[in-house]
């Protein structure tokens, strides 16, 4: 069977009232994993103006390169932190299929690009990619009283839920003194302040 890809005609749907509109951001690249887990096909080719997945921000790291290959947990990660090739929601209709997914370069078609896969084989590498990700902020809570006191943590993700901010990452030292959290930078102050209140 041949490889299904991504049609200019397959990312529109109709609302509920009947008008025909789009599915947004990366619809081509879902409408086409959906259409390639229903027909089996061998696998999924998705072509962008990059040849695959590259170890880092070509135009900040001069070394940068594509990867080969990596697992859709890595595709996941990297698109979390930054990476803007694709985004892995919308061809995991074709992983979960087990269909793999070829991220290659409409200008240059003879380049390899990446292969994403449920599972990549370890290449090795100590760290196979980095990314970066701007607009955050970091929030530390900190304090001698915190060490082995049950529940203080608990008082920081429910003020940080109550406040409905996003944390997109924890890390907590191993004395148990401090908990520092990273957040988008437009709710830093606010949850700064919500913090405040609950601990003074």
């Amino acid at each position: 069977m041949r490889p299904a890809g991504a049609s200019p005609n397959s990312s529109t749907r109709g609302t509920a009232d009947g008008v025909t509109t789009t599915l947004g951001r990366g619809g081509s690249d879902y409408s086409a994993a959906v259409l390639a887990a229903a027909t089996k096909a061998d696998d999924l080719r998705i072509y962008t103006d990059v040849s695959g997945v590259m170890s880092a921000d070509p135009r900040v790291v001069k070394g940068a390169k594509p990867l080969e290959s990596m697992s859709y947990a890595e595709a996941a990660e990297l698109s979390y932190f930054g990476a803007r090739v694709i985004h892995p929601r919308t061809v995991l209709p074709a992983v979960e299929a087990g269909i793999p997914v070829r991220i290659l370069n409409t200008f240059a078609p003879a380049d390899r690009g990446t292969t994403i896969t449920n599972n990549t084989d370890k290449d090795g590498s100590v760290v196979k990619a980095t990314t970066s990700l701007g607009g955050l902020g970091l929030i530390t809570v900190q304090g001698a009283g915190m060490s082995g006191v049950p529940g203080f943590a608990a008082r920081v993700f429910d003020t940080t839920a109550a406040e409905r901010v996003s944390v997109m990452m924890i890390s907590q030292s191993s004395s148990e003194n401090s908990i520092c959290v990273v957040v988008p930078d437009d709710a830093t102050d606010r949850l700064k302040g919500a913090l405040e209140r609950m601990f003074n």
